[in-house]
């Protein structure tokens, strides 16, 4: 459902896609709306099979819609749950859809249905230099090597094109910074993003790739994020947005990780980049 749509419908999307911006961190987090006086208009879609989301998602969605009515919040927020969708690519292309023809906001929010979320979560949508921009959230990769269970969501590619999971940055990084490949569980796409190709991604541009044996060989938070290098955008991750994860998993799998991380680090051992390659 969409809590509320106004009328107002936006421009026409730029004729070019912008400029790739290498170093972003030296202007951001200034606010710019499309016309003088008005909100930034920001659009928290979830997507979720149940329906159900995680009780932190629900208070920020309420908090959010609250805030509306503060003159002094440089946002406006519309909220919508995408229920009973599959697979998740679809789910994001019936979001994308939604957010392009019944709303005019800046911003697409798309906040994955186990996540919680951070009070901070809006600052995803002040980084000024990035066209996508995506929170910290850990993942757990169960079929690796055991060091390697427990990751962050951003990601980087090798010399031969593969996509691993880039180590958690130290805390001292507080500034958002470029990589090319995003996770989308938690994730803030700016409108012009979706222009029509191949000035931008199109409306339908999460998918799957399989290989011959019917293996994933690209998600379609990978996908996406090639997508939007070809059309020139800028991806980067706020590590000062941190959105924690919920998930079932066997407790005996925790023990089985921290022996193995325990026996790396009393052996002097790193993980290699093929260690954290995010498909196996």
């Amino acid at each position: 459902m969409v809590a509320k749509v106004r009328k107002q419908r936006s421009g026409a999307f730029p004729a070019a896609a912008p400029a790739p911006i290498v170093n972003i961190a030296e202007r951001r987090s200034k606010r710019e709306s499309i016309q003088p006086g008005r909100k930034t208009g920001v659009f928290v879609a979830v997507p979720s099979v149940s329906g159900k989301v995680h009780m932190s998602i629900a208070m920020a969605l309420a908090r959010a819609l609250a805030s509306n009515a503060i003159a002094e919040c440089p946002f406006h927020f519309s909220i919508h749950i995408e229920a009973a969708k599959r697979g998740i690519d679809y789910a994001r292309n019936c979001i994308v859809r939604t957010f392009l023809e019944q709303s005019d906001d800046d911003w697409l929010m798309m906040i994955d249905d186990d996540q919680v979320v951070p009070e901070n979560f809006w600052q995803l949508c002040t980084v000024r230099d990035a066209d996508v921009v995506s929170a910290l959230t850990p993942v757990w990769v169960c079929n690796m090597d055991p060091e390697t269970m427990l990751r962050v969501n951003n990601y980087g590619v090798d010399a031969e094109s593969r996509c691993y999971n880039l180590p958690c940055p130290a805390d001292a990084v507080t500034q958002p910074y470029r990589v090319p490949i995003l996770g989308t569980g938690c994730i803030a796409i700016r409108r012009r993003v979706f222009a029509p190709r191949p000035h931008g991604v199109g409306a339908a541009p999460f998918y799957f790739t399989y290989l011959e044996d019917r293996k994933v060989r690209a998600g379609e938070d990978v996908n996406f994020s090639v997508e939007c290098n070809r059309a020139g955008f800028v991806l980067a991750v706020h590590p000062g947005v941190r959105f924690d994860h919920v998930k079932e998993l066997p407790l005996w799998q925790v023990e089985q990780y921290y022996r193995a991380r325990k026996a790396m680090e009393a052996a002097g051992r790193t993980l290699t980049d093929a260690q954290r390659l995010s498909i196996g």
